[in-house]
């Protein structure tokens, strides 16, 4: 995840901790956002519990996990009473309305701008979003202006569907950013840093001036029981969650297979393979732990993972409620550029089938805001699954709401379950109420011919193709897409 702006906005600035909102508060949001649970987002909750650590595990080495009685017992309350949502939130999924095509996510934590009107207005004409406010962050010097700027949004949208950013496996080494300032005392004082075999910090990439945390159960724990993934959750939830309750998303960062770094992880003098079962089960290990002590904190929330995987290992499977596929397509280390358009497609999928059902699943995309064919391709192969999408402009990164001709396109309900195989040659189709999306990803032309009652619908971006016009025949250049509406409802 591109952090950097998350790490330095709050650099050297001192303002107040935000306020803590009333019961009354709280009791209006929880009981508007239970209301909102028969909408287009209900996801599923499920029990988040962790694997057994068999194998060699730091748990198993360890007798298993170790920990406060309040907190295990406040783990298993949470899981508990999740459970017993299962039933509740899935009845009222089965009553949905039609699902409703575009679904729009936008990543937006990078410039922490959250209290410009215009800004504002662009986040929320999305579906979903995810921000990064810091702790401290406080421009205009008021009370509550985390709070302020959600219950702007939720104004604005009722239906938005509003996450905020946060990070398990580094953390700024820099005691003079306000923002930062306890997480590095705790993790100073519990030993908790990462460090290889000649006792030093270890980073993944200097490109965050981050450093590594050993969240492992190999590390020890703090005077209470608890490890970082626990003492984390905790504070998070005391400085973003539990004072704002119009949150509907707690977004955790690298939810990766296994650790990007060679390091000390037990603690027996010597640096060890991440990519070796023993540390890779241990990673993944700790990161369930976490969302554990989430759930039992914040039961009515959903939890997104941004992974790298399909989310098929046990650790994972089943245990979040929602995914974000960062980089699906437009980076250098993208799967579609890696291994190709099918490979890309056979992730998506995967990772769809490892959450609950009715799960937000995150597909983002990189690339130029005027790079028409790209966006129609990479957004129609997006539609063909049942992902929000989202598009990150290559030049502001993840500070901008990027808006294309296409998203006023009111597809509908969908018509037809993802495709399993082309429709014509090696065109890919998917039909909805209002329209169709057709996805050429091969290197190659491609001609099809449609039934009558179909057309490009009018726009303005690249009205070389959105021109308006009925079709009858259409050729799609190679690794494009196109979004066709139904001629009786045109926009």
């Amino acid at each position: 995840m591109e952090r950097l702006a998350i790490y330095t906005w709050a650099r050297r600035r001192s303002f107040p901790r935000p306020r803590i909102l009333s019961c009354v508060r709280k009791a209006e949001l929880i009981r508007t956002r239970q209301a909102d649970a028969g909408g287009r987002f209900a996801p599923t909750r499920h029990e988040a519990g962790c694997a057994d650590g068999s194998g060699g595990s730091p748990s198993s080495a360890r007798g298993g996990s170790v920990g406060s009685v309040k907190l295990v017992s406040a783990v298993w309350l949470g899981l508990i009473s999740g459970s017993l949502a299962i039933g509740a939130r899935a009845a009222d999924a089965s009553a949905e309305p039609p699902r409703e095509f575009p679904r729009l996510l936008g990543m937006n934590i990078g410039k922490k701008i959250y209290d410009d009107p215009q800004y504002q207005a662009a986040l929320a004409k999305l579906d979903v979003v995810i921000l990064g406010f810091t702790q401290g962050w406080n421009p205009r010097h008021v009370a509550d202006p985390m709070g302020d700027v959600l219950r702007a949004l939720k104004r604005l949208n009722p239906r938005l569907k509003i996450g905020q950013y946060t990070i398990l496996n580094e953390s700024y080494a820099n005691t003079r950013s306000t923002a930062n300032r306890e997480v590095v005392e705790t993790i100073d004082r519990n030993h908790w840093w990462l460090r290889n075999a000649a006792g030093q910090k270890v980073q993944w990439t200097t490109r965050y001036h981050a450093w590594e945390v050993n969240f492992s159960a190999w590390a020890p724990p703090d005077a209470g029981g608890r490890r970082y993934p626990e003492w984390r959750a905790q504070h998070d939830n005391a400085v973003f969650f539990q004072p704002h309750p119009e949150l509907d998303i707690w977004y955790v960062d690298n939810v990766m297979q296994y650790s990007r770094v060679k390091a000390d992880w037990d603690l027996d003098g010597h640096d060890d393979n991440p990519r070796e079962p023993r540390y890779a089960t241990a990673f993944r290990e700790g990161q369930a732990r976490e969302w554990a002590a989430i759930r039992a904190l914040q039961p009515q929330l959903t939890i997104m993972g941004n992974t790298d995987s399909d989310l098929s290992y046990p650790e994972y499977r089943k245990k979040l409620d929602a995914a974000f596929l960062e980089g699906w397509m437009g980076k250098s280390w993208s799967i579609e550029k890696r291994r190709g358009w099918s490979a890309a497609m056979a992730h998506y999928r995967a990772a769809r089938a490892n959450l609950p059902d009715g799960a937000i699943l995150g597909v983002n995309v990189a690339g130029r805001r005027d790079d028409y064919p790209f966006f129609r391709y990479a957004y129609a192969s997006c539609l063909l699954d049942d992902g929000y999408f989202s598009f990150a402009d290559d030049a502001a990164g993840y500070s901008s709401v990027v808006w294309f001709d296409e998203y006023d396109v009111k597809l509908g309900a969908v018509l037809s379950a993802p495709p399993m195989q082309p429709w014509q040659g090696q065109v890919w189709r998917r039909d909805f109420a209002h329209g169709v999306v057709l996805v050429n990803p091969t290197t190659e032309a491609a001609a099809v011919t449609l039934e009558p009652g179909l057309a490009h619908f009018r726009g303005k971006q690249a009205s070389d193709i959105n021109d308006g016009a009925g079709v009858r025949t259409l050729t799609l250049a190679p690794r494009d897409g196109v979004v066709l509406v139904r001629v009786a409802a045109r926009p």
